[in-house]
């Protein structure tokens, strides 16, 4: 993860001196947290079918790595994890030397301290838990997914290698426009890319058209983006990212998402999740108005638009430039054995965001055929976290 981030989630800030005014500016709030608190709840999302709620689940156990996966979610899960170090901002200052007692108010920095994270994803098929969420005894978020099963599901690994090990927990969660069991189908030797055996299907009445499911919007809000204009917020897709490419597509077709309603804890100013993106149009529709689409949405008080996207402004799909590991004709060992042998993926992804501590975001993980129902395409995702990591506008990396 980018440098600060929290490896957890939700992390307390303790002060020490009297420069309570620039921590709180720089911390987002110094008051003292108890780690996740509060309550599950469930939502559903109107205007598709298929749609359905997860939960949250309660956990101890133990992590492991592997290459399976599973489909479906929803289901409580258990397992152990580890804890990590928190980030910690130098303000200066002098403390309360006057009398003597005690320093009970400031010292010379605010520490931003990552209280320990368990994952609970062991074993389990809630595809939250798979990503670090709603974890017992940690913060809880409102979740639903929309789509049909078959296509949202968790697994452990991915190809003979360990390049798409898990990077939390022991296991992360998957949405396609596919069916989530073929990606364990190797690629028949002498395969057809324009109608591949494997990975290659229609999931039905799940077809939004010419718009997606709101908060999604597929406008550009402008000339610039939100961070340069905060008075665009609201009025479409922040990061400009989407439209010149589903415009061109015009149709979105077997439309899958995981929603997060979250309210961001008071000491918290940056979100974050990983996230690999692979897909069965590669080579043959590069380039075309054939060319599914991952978005990664946030509905914020400084920021309603997709927030994930390369460098130069290309959202998430074939003309991305993180399309790391592309097999021309087969043979890359870490595809071999699964439906993407011959196709393409990215390595493992990470995106950043600033939020505001106090507010309520939605977070939405959508992936879609564009302009037609076949040749699939899949997102893995995990890692969610609430960091301290003052962050602006969005930022996709390569993960580590």
């Amino acid at each position: 993860m980018p440098a600060g981030a929290y490896d957890g989630d939700m992390g307390k800030c303790a002060t020490l001196g009297t420069s309570v005014g620039l921590v709180a500016l720089l911390a987002g709030a110094c008051d003292e947290q108890d780690g996740r608190g509060g309550s599950a709840g469930q939502t559903g999302l109107t205007g598709l079918p298929g749609g359905q709620d997860g939960g949250s689940g309660d956990s101890d156990g133990d992590g492991s790595d592997g290459g399976g996966g599973t489909d479906g979610g929803g289901g409580a899960t258990d397992s152990n994890g580890g804890d990590s170090d928190g980030s910690k901002f130098d303000v200066g200052g002098p403390g309360n030397a006057d009398d003597g007692a005690p320093n009970d108010t400031c010292g010379t920095e605010c520490e931003c301290v990552t209280p320990e994270h368990i994952p609970c994803d062991a074993g389990g098929t809630d595809v939250f838990n798979a990503i670090g969420l709603n974890c017992a005894g940690e913060v809880q978020a409102t979740v639903s997914t929309a789509g049909p099963p078959s296509a949202i599901g968790v697994r452990t690994g991915f190809g003979n290698t360990n390049t798409w090990a898990p990077t939390e927990g022991s296991s992360f969660a998957v949405i396609g426009s596919g069916l989530v069991a073929e990606l364990n189908s190797a690629t028949p030797a002498g395969d057809f890319d324009l109608s591949p055996t494997h990975c290659n299907d229609d999931l039905g009445a799940f077809d939004p058209g010419g718009s997606l499911p709101a908060p999604l919007r597929t406008n550009n809000v402008g000339a610039s983006d939100c961070n340069d204009d905060p008075t665009l917020v609201g009025s479409g897709d922040c990061s400009n990212t989407i439209a010149e490419q589903f415009d061109q597509g015009g149709s979105a077709n077997d439309y899958v998402e995981m929603r997060v309603d979250l309210d961001v804890p008071d000491d918290v100013v940056s979100i974050s999740y990983d996230f690999a993106f692979f897909s069965t149009e590669w080579p043959a529709y590069a380039g075309s108005e054939f060319n599914d689409m991952y978005v990664g949405w946030l509905e914020s008080e400084n920021w309603t638009g997709n927030i994930s996207f390369d460098g130069a402004g290309n959202p998430i799909s074939l003309n991305a430039g993180f399309l790391e590991y592309t097999d021309q004709g087969g043979g890359l060992p870490e595809l071999a054995g699964t439906c993407m042998a011959r196709h393409a993926g990215t390595g493992w992804l990470s995106t950043t965001v600033g939020v505001t501590p106090g507010e309520s975001i939605t977070v939405v993980f959508a992936i879609f055929d564009l302009s037609d129902s076949i040749l699939d395409s899949y997102a893995f995702i995990d890692n969610f976290q609430l960091g301290c990591e003052p962050q602006s506008g969005p930022v996709t990396m390569p993960e580590g």
